[in-house]
């Protein structure tokens, strides 16, 4: 399926930024500012002792492992001059590494090798509005091209080919910004030529390996997806998918028999693996679903033979499809750190790259040595992390209120005394920390902000909300509609839940979060004022109305599912809806302090939505501080960005729960942060907006 609007950082983005305002009067933090007045001096003792903000906020050192389809080369992400780019080694030497781009502002989005290991095809936006360019890398040649050229253009790969090694497919909304047409592109020179012109306005094509597109996506009003087969008579619907079913389903590609291979929870609740044939339609079951959808497959490299899938109902876990890799993966599960993907098969099938998670440590790769059965370690993605003491980790199951089981983590600080149960001794600040999509998800992989968060002397809660993805299609519709209603008690039966198990208090609850995340941030202060202290809202929307009616032209093929999984804007009652969930309706009951932010460049939450509550709030005298970064986007990707904003965040934090803040030192250098209101409201953040020299005026 699609982006999701209201996102959460992932991969090298996995800063889930963290936003929210300060306090203007004392008498306004109540039982906060008691709580922070006397675990000052304690906080100023710990602070000599934490991990630096920048080894956390940083972008990890390697990251996006990626095979050459010869076996010879590994390709990933790590800095150049502060900056993520793409590097190049031998298979079995990474530290031999070369930068293939020299990227000097924004890290790639993603990037994936062509079909014949030629070139590496790169896709990255200019400055955080999400209009991917594509960039071809020719590593021989230490050549790079940009095949889009136009930052008002969003390209899309659409199919690479072995058949045609030196050509892939794109999508490009140049003649129309609201959907593709299909080019073919010479990777050599970067030269396009027009395949299919999109007049039927098909959000999406599925083309087989002879480049021939095969099928078309069209986007109806109740929110589903209908494909039709394009047959030289002309368009023939093939199968729909109803909106229920659209986040969990995904069509990985058609192979040269017309096996259509695909996620699909048409038939039920969970996405099971499936081929539908192309030419009747037939639909055969690969691999049912066991405890959530599956979101992985793993194929043979060499026979095509279906050997496992991953879900992750909790942790995640591989079921073995092949009597013949039963006891493959049982060595493999004995000698792994933790729940692991495999990222990567080398093309001989002697070996799997895995993507490991270690208790109390960064994410490392590792290689699995499949005659010898023996695990490799091969590089920690966060080196400098390695010798730190990390946070412990929890998955735990929290029960919602009506009977639903949300699965959850709970990150414990570090170095906290722990009962028999595995809670804390004393009860500790919490921070609820809420994912973006809403229809993404929080799993068990390293994630910098429970690890900074823990290592300032706070708990962290991430809870799987209902509409979370990876559940199931029941799961996530019983969300449809619930915006602020049980949606946010589930968050709140989470926060209970720490209570009553003795992890924190009443009196010692912040809220923090990306997008969504942010939404519900805004939601915690305004519709349940007494259960937090404050809250970090990073480019939360506050007028749903707005944020369902206004979408770049690029999405208006996602309207419709806003549409009927968030409110209707187009009518009066949908309108009023869609308001009375809004916090920006609710500015009145908001009390406790508030940090916003938001970056210039976000197409997703444009800058006003953060604006609208800041303005409401600083007329009524109430304390709000809002970081505003005018060269990014929705997520950011700089480094100085994140690191200056979790500065401001962590001092924020201190105030508001009295945990420990690193001293500001030169964190906000680097970054083009504005502070637009509510400067005086952070401790020591004027003096060290001073400090950092960046000219721009502090916010009052």
């Amino acid at each position: 399926m699609g982006s999701n609007i209201l996102r959460r950082p992932l991969a090298r983005r996995n800063a889930r930024a963290i936003a929210w305002t300060a306090a203007a009067m004392c008498a306004l933090m109540a039982p906060g500012a008691s709580l922070a007045a006397s675990a000052k001096p304690a906080a100023e003792a710990a602070a000599s002792t934490l991990v630096p903000r920048d080894l956390l906020f940083r972008a990890p050192t390697y990251s996006e492992l990626q095979i050459s389809p010869d076996g010879k080369q590994l390709a990933f992400l790590h800095p150049l001059n502060g900056v993520l780019n793409v590097w190049v080694a031998p298979i079995d030497d990474p530290a031999a590494a070369k930068p293939v781009t020299r990227f000097d502002n924004r890290p790639p989005d993603g990037f994936q090798w062509s079909a014949d290991g030629r070139f590496i095809l790169i896709q990255k936006d200019v400055g955080g509005e999400e209009h991917n360019q594509l960039w071809i890398a020719d590593p021989a040649k230490q050549s790079v091209i940009n095949a889009t050229d136009d930052p008002a253009v969003q390209t899309k790969i659409v199919k690479v080919s072995k058949k045609h090694p030196g050509e892939i497919l794109v999508g490009m909304n140049i003649r129309d910004r609201r959907y593709r047409d299909i080019y073919r592109i010479d990777l050599a020179t970067g030269q396009r030529t027009e395949v299919f012109r999109n007049t039927p306005n098909y959000i999406d094509v599925v083309a087989d390996s002879d480049f021939n597109i095969r099928m078309g996506v069209r986007g109806n009003a109740d929110g589903s997806s209908t494909y039709l087969r394009l047959d030289p008579a002309g368009p023939s619907e093939f199968m729909t998918i109803p909106l229920a079913s659209l986040r969990n389903s995904k069509i990985f590609g058609l192979d040269a028999k017309g096996q259509l291979a695909m996620l699909d929870s048409r038939d039920g609740d969970k996405a099971n693996l499936v081929s539908v044939d192309l030419a009747t339609g037939k639909k055969t079951l690969l691999a049912a679903a066991v405890r959530a959808d599956i979101v992985e497959p793993l194929l043979d490299e060499e026979s095509g033979a279906l050997l496992a899938t991953r879900e992750d109902p909790l942790v995640s876990e591989w079921t073995v499809r092949s009597d013949a890799a039963r006891a493959e993966f049982a060595a493999l599960e004995a000698a792994v750190a933790g729940p692991f993907k495999i990222a990567g098969q080398t093309p001989d099938n002697a070996r799997w790259l895995l993507l490991e998670t270690v208790p109390n440590r960064p994410d490392r790769y590792s290689w699995w040595n499949r005659k010898e059965r023996t695990l490799v370690p091969l590089l920690s993605t966060r080196p400098d992390l390695e010798q730190r003491a990390l946070a412990r980790r929890l998955p735990v199951t929290i029960a919602s209120r009506d009977g639903l089981s949300l699965p959850s983590y709970l990150t414990l600080p570090t170095g906290a005394k722990l009962g028999k149960d595995g809670m804390p001794v004393t009860p500790v600040p919490l921070v609820l920390l809420v994912h973006g999509g809403p229809w993404l998800r929080d799993d068990l992989a390293f994630d910098p902000q429970h690890a900074w968060l823990a290592d300032r002397g706070y708990a962290v809660l991430s809870v799987n909300f209902r509409a979370s993805g990876g559940f199931g299609s029941d799961f996530m519709s019983k969300g449809d509609r619930k915006w602020s209603e049980t949606m946010h008690d589930d968050l709140l039966d989470g926060v209970q839940w720490a209570i009553d198990k003795g992890v924190t208090a009443k009196d010692r609850v912040a809220v923090m979060g990306l997008s969504y995340g942010g939404y519900s941030t805004l939601v915690s202060l305004s519709f349940t004022p007494d259960t937090f202290q404050c809250g970090v809202d990073l480019a939360g929307p506050s007028n749903l109305v707005k944020q369902v009616a206004l979408m770049p032209d690029w999405w208006a093929w996602q309207r419709p599912q806003f549409v009927n999984r968030v409110g209707d804007p187009t009518t009066k009652e949908g309108a009023a809806d869609l308001m009375r969930r809004s916090p920006i309706a609710r500015v009145d009951a908001i009390t406790k302090p508030l940090l916003v932010t938001n970056g210039a460049n976000d197409p997703r939450i444009f800058p006003d939505q953060s604006q609208e509550i800041v303005d409401a709030l600083k007329a009524r005298g109430k304390p709000v501080t809002y970081a505003f970064y005018p060269d990014e986007g929705h997520v950011y990707a700089k480094d100085a960005t994140n690191i200056s904003f979790a500065a401001i965040a962590e001092h924020f934090l201190s105030k508001c729960l009295g945990g420990p803040a690193e001293p500001y030192g030169d964190d906000l250098a680097g970054s083009r942060v504005e502070l637009k209101a509510g400067a005086a409201f952070v401790p020591g953040l004027e003096q060290a907006f001073k400090a950092a020299g960046s000219g721009v005026t502090a916010g009052k």
